[in-house]
């Protein structure tokens, strides 16, 4: 799977330079979930509650590459806030 990867000198499509590459989960059902492929149709792969720290790897679309713990996948942006 591809997606655009983030660096500490590349702007965000915001215009904002990503200075670390963390989110926070806010969801309004308490929890993301983590998809094996950037669709609400895939695999659910993991799940983190509101508040963790996600690491975010990339971005393709709406949605952005993360990783928690030992679960990798995708959560969509609606669901996450940038750490800039």
């Amino acid at each position: 799977m591809r997606y655009d990867t983030y660096s500490n000198t590349s702007p965000h499509s915001s215009g904002k330079h990503l200075h670390g590459t963390t989110a926070t989960v806010e969801s309004n059902s308490g929890l993301a979930s983590i998809y094996a492929k950037p669709s609400s149709h895939a695999k659910i792969v993991g799940s983190a509650p509101c508040g963790a720290q996600l690491v975010v790897l990339g971005r393709q679309a709406e949605w952005h590459a993360v990783r928690y713990g030992p679960c990798q996948g995708f959560v969509s942006g609606d669901s996450i806030v940038l750490n800039y």
